[in-house]
């Protein structure tokens, strides 16, 4: 396959990428952002694309979730792809949907579940859903829909809530943090690249939960992490107060994608081990470095 990897060069982009290469495939790699129509075209070769994955997004860990200029922006590039990939005869699309597009519940979320967005990032993205529900993909085009929950591992932004912690921890400093009540459906990031590339070779219409189906609360989440780190009593829960963007429970079920032959391979513990010790390689790192200097 000809195969077009939006984001590529991102946190998930990265392992969708290397996936593909393992498969023996040479992906086609763009930026998450492009300018314009012409612009996007000028990103890519002559020729069909066969399929695409389109991670590209505005992602700034600080505004990504309130940002109206920039995600109505992506909105339109993504609206742009698609007119593109039509023309270039592509025939399956994977796009990288949100939890963030469901309203929120005290039950696992399924695809059938109500959609009711809490930000404008979850708002932009089901907008694009539903357009492409209507009649905005081409003829022909396969299109899945692929909502992902929490997401970490090994080359995540340092500045998100995992790295944060870990990086903290590592520093010996206290953190502040809400109370850690918060119900959070984390997946490593191998496996959600690996759902969406096998959403791109199911070839099959729909929309798929691309999480872990199990829900745990930060506090576990954190403290397990801060264990393999350091001292847990640097956590200091409670000192903070919830953002208006924070849920008490987002959690999926993953059922429709195993459907399609999909298993994650890690856990919840050996995914935050991976964190770990990630992190702990990137303080030795940097030790090193400091020292040679």
């Amino acid at each position: 396959m000809t195969v077009l990897v939006t984001g590529g060069s991102g946190f998930i982009g990265r392992s969708v990428v290397r996936r593909l290469i393992e498969r023996g495939e040479a992906p086609i790699v763009i930026h998450h952002r492009w300018h314009g129509f012409e612009g996007l075209e000028s990103l890519l070769p002559a020729g069909d694309v066969d399929g695409c994955i389109h991670l590209g997004w505005y992602a700034d860990t600080r505004d990504y979730l309130v940002n109206v200029a920039e995600n109505r922006q992506s909105l339109q590039d993504s609206l742009d792809l698609v007119e593109i990939l039509g023309v270039r005869g592509c025939r399956s699309l994977v796009v990288a949907g949100t939890s963030a597009e469901y309203a929120t519940s005290d039950r696992v979320l399924t695809e059938d579940s109500p959609i009711g967005p809490w930000s404008v990032y979850g708002a932009a993205k089901a907008s694009l859903h539903q357009l492409l529900r209507s009649s905005l993909a081409p003829a022909g085009m396969l299109v899945s829909w692929a909502r992902i929950f929490n997401v970490t591992g090994p080359g995540e932004d340092p500045n998100r809530l995992l790295p944060y912690v870990a990086r903290t921890v590592l520093a010996g400093r206290e953190v502040a943090l809400t109370s850690g009540t918060q119900v959070r459906d984390y997946l490593h990031v191998d496996d959600v690249a690996g759902g969406l590339v096998q959403a791109l070779y199911a070839r099959r219409s729909g929309t798929y939960n691309v999480s872990s189906g199990q829900g745990a609360p930060l506090s576990q989440v954190l403290t397990e992490l801060a264990q393999s780190l350091g001292d847990p009593a640097l956590l200091k829960f409670g000192e903070r107060r919830r953002g208006e963007h924070d849920p008490d429970r987002m959690v999926g079920s993953n059922v429709a994608l195993r459907a399609l032959g999909w298993l994650p391979s890690h856990d919840l513990t050996q995914t935050i081990a991976s964190v770990a010790e990630h992190w702990r390689a990137d303080a030795l790192e940097s030790r090193v470095l400091g020292s040679r200097s």
